[in-house]
């Protein structure tokens, strides 16, 4: 059994939005990289199913020379090995389309794992993209999943509640995230083994592009109000706050 798990590096998504800097339309450079939140979910999964099934695990980025050394952090969990195509483009078809060449170059695949949404875009289609064009179900928000006599069986997290479902052969599923999925911490051991790992580079190809033109990114502005209330008497500090909470519409 082989799996792949599909990963993105992206700017620190931890910076809070009123210090968020854009330059020509995306992060700017100096905000440090790591691996995206989601796609750790993704990776800490299919960590999990190797462990239970046995399976190879291959990771596959669409990134630049300046990635592996995030990517390195998946080695250090417990993939086995780290594919990286270098690229530039934000188009969800040309990143789809590098991803299933990558894939192709693995042969048989028994399941797709990626995170639910990359952590800079935010658009959440590149899976199903990738699996309309390996011609493979898709499932989105996926939580648990579990192999079942040549079956899978997985878990889809809705707003509302959850979605039993199952299916034959591979597919590609996105990961949310669940508190049974938060990713491990590396030994110390594996992590510097990680960074003697061999790293397979692929070059990209530019081609099939979606029918999109990008006119602006913004980023909202926001803006923090302070309020201080007396608490000498708590019933009425309370009151005050009730109040100033009902006049603001937050209750």
């Amino acid at each position: 059994m082989h799996i792949v798990v599909l990963a993105k590096v992206v700017p620190d998504y931890l910076v809070p939005s009123m210090d968020f800097e854009l330059k020509d339309n995306r992060a700017h450079e100096r905000y440090s990289r790591m691996l995206g939140l989601y796609d750790e979910n993704a990776i800490e999964t299919a960590i999990q199913l190797k462990e239970k099934t046995s399976a190879a695990l291959s990771l596959i980025s669409f990134g630049s020379e300046n990635d592996v050394q995030f990517l390195r952090k998946a080695a250090a969990m417990g993939v086995d090995q780290l594919i990286l195509i270098k690229g530039q483009s934000d188009d969800a078809a040309v990143i789809a389309q590098n991803l299933m060449a990558a894939v192709k170059t693995l042969g048989p695949v028994d399941l797709i794992l990626a995170g639910q949404q990359s952590a800079d875009m935010d658009r959440g289609v590149v899976p199903g993209i990738l699996a309309q064009m390996l011609e493979m179900p898709f499932i989105p928000q996926i939580g648990y999943i579990d192999s079942k006599g040549g079956e899978w069986a997985v878990t889809q997290i809705t707003a509302t509640g959850k979605r039993e479902l199952e299916f034959k052969g591979p597919g590609v599923l996105s990961i949310t995230s669940i508190p049974e999925n938060v990713p491990r911490i590396p030994v110390v051991r594996a992590i510097f083994a990680a960074k003697k790992k061999p790293v397979t580079k692929l070059e990209s190809i530019n081609q099939g592009k979606m029918a999109l033109t990008e006119l602006g990114v913004e980023i909202p502005k926001t803006k923090s109000i302070c309020e201080f209330i007396d608490v000498e008497d708590m019933n009425a500090a309370a009151k005050t706050l009730l109040t100033r909470l009902t006049e603001e519409r937050y209750i």
